[in-house]
């Protein structure tokens, strides 16, 4: 029909020029949908539409299709329905804003409770060991579900897992209301914990799956927003518990945020709630197939362990050490700020460098030297600089972390050997780092010397360093 402008359906190519051809695809496809819409008489003529996701193997040689004709011009199939470009757009629009929303909600369970730890104190008489606890409780929960999150997901579905995962948050985070029973405060932290397991280890593949060419600015987006979130968690649980006079109040109204990441994701999920649990094995993780031998993955793994033993036992500790020591507790919320603060910028901004250095172990192993001297500096000289201090801790720290994070996905070979390894990697991580602010608080019950506690860490965070060593390029796990 003259009305209908087409290409044939399939070409053949030979596997000389596959490679080629593959490379060029994006563009020839632009191309082809500009020519096909501009050879549209009147407006009116229905255009075929090239697929980007149509270009697949079979055999020797690769097939290049075209859809079934779509109205409006260039579109994309998705779910044998034809959907415009300003659609997709709005949709990736829609489910960045969703993921920002929810990775702020995973740190403020974390970093809201340690601000106003004298108070629980008085109303509840927990000592340091169990307010330690208090914190470690959902970092346990994060490693334990580190390898049930797979299975969770397949059996409900990802987008519709997060969406558990923040109702989870909202009741959590409202039970604090009732926080001066101790009981209600633990299974909060459970709950919290459980809750963010969930969306921290699905959130990662669905940016994958609906946004393969913006992975670094959702990633990106992703960690930002998860340190916007503790940042304010910190600097402003303090302030409200003063306005209301309640610190239960200041710890429940964390549960708005949650509120809303669960109304949008709500909203986002809709067009993926009809494709029901997701069946995909190749991406499946169980204990033996792990990369338990592998002396690279156990090398990435031990770096972010003791990372993460410094950060979580930071997280407990940091604000109680300055306002044990003569701080307000207000000022020491707002040095925690600026601590999470900084996060965000390492965030953003170490690791675009880190890819650009080709001596990138240099760059790991200067943040661990600075890291651990803020730590002494902490524990030794607390009313030294503390805002250069605590940035630089924040900086450093942060930075190593999220740069190791990236290399979760450079050293995997696939999709599943990147789930396999990073599953390792947190369940091993969270497991160990709960056991930091636990150890910490006993070590500050038995001596009350806060200058040993920050000592202890100090040998911790310096530990990395033999670690960096096999962190070069080029490494294939899996």
């Amino acid at each position: 029909m003259a009305a209908l402008v087409t290409a044939p359906l399939v070409h053949l190519l030979s596997d000389r020029d596959d490679r080629d051809k593959q490379a060029a695809m994006p563009k020839d496809i632009d191309e082809e949908c500009s020519r096909l819409r501009d050879q549209r008489p009147q407006g009116r003529v229905r255009a075929a539409v090239i697929i980007r996701e149509g270009w697949s193997r079979e055999g020797s040689s690769a097939t290049r299709r075209l859809a079934t004709p779509c109205v409006h011009g260039p579109s994309v199939r998705r779910n044998n329905h034809c959907v415009t470009h300003t659609t997709v757009r709005r949709q990736r629009v829609l489910l960045l804003s969703a993921i920002a929303l929810v990775a702020f909600n995973l740190r403020i369970a974390l970093t809201s409770l340690p601000t106003v730890v004298l108070d629980i104190q008085l109303a509840t008489g927990l000592d340091d060991i169990a307010i330690g606890a208090l914190t470690t409780l959902p970092v346990v929960a994060m490693g334990a579900f580190a390898l049930a999150v797979p299975a969770i997901a397949r059996q409900f579905g990802r987008s519709q897992t997060v969406w558990l995962s923040m109702a989870l948050l909202v009741v959590a985070m409202t039970a604090r209301l009732a926080g001066e029973l101790p009981i209600v405060l633990g299974a909060s932290a459970l709950l919290a914990g459980i809750g963010i397991a969930l969306a921290a280890g699905l959130v990662p593949g669905i940016i994958r799956e609906q946004a393969p060419d913006a992975v670094g600015m959702a990633t990106g987006l992703w960690t930002a927003s998860m340190f916007a979130g503790a940042t304010a968690g910190a600097a402003m649980t303090v302030p409200i518990a003063e306005i209301t006079g309640s610190w239960t109040i200041a710890l429940s109204v964390w549960a708005i945020p949650a509120a809303i990441a669960w109304i949008m994701w709500t909203i986002v999920e809709k067009p993926y709630r009809r494709q029901g649990p997701s069946r995909d094995t190749s991406t499946s993780v169980n204990l033996r197939s792990l990369p338990w031998r592998d002396a690279n993955a156990w090398a990435l793994t031990t770096y972010l362990m003791l990372n993460s033993v410094v950060f979580y036992s930071a997280i407990a500790w940091l604000a109680p050490s300055y306002a044990e020591r003569g701080w307000s507790l207000l000022d020491s919320g707002v040095l925690f700020g600026l601590f999470s603060t900084a996060q965000i910028v390492a965030a953003l901004l170490l690791p675009p460098l880190a890819q650009r250095m080709t001596a990138r172990r240099t760059l790991l192993g200067a943040t661990v030297v600075i890291s651990t001297a803020t730590l002494l500096a902490i524990g030794l000289a607390p009313d030294f600089m503390p805002i250069a201090v605590l940035m630089a801790f924040g900086l450093t720290h942060s930075g190593g972390f999220t740069i190791a994070l990236a290399m979760l996905s450079e050293y995997a070979r696939d999709a599943g050997s990147s789930a396999r390894l990073t599953a390792m990697a947190f369940s091993v991580t969270f497991v160990v780092a709960a056991l930091g602010p636990l150890i910490s608080g006993a070590v500050l019950q038995w001596s009350g010397s806060w200058p040993l506690v920050y000592g202890l860490l100090a040998l911790v965070c310096a530990g990395q360093l033999p670690s960096i060593i096999r962190l070069r390029r080029g490494i294939i796990i899996g």
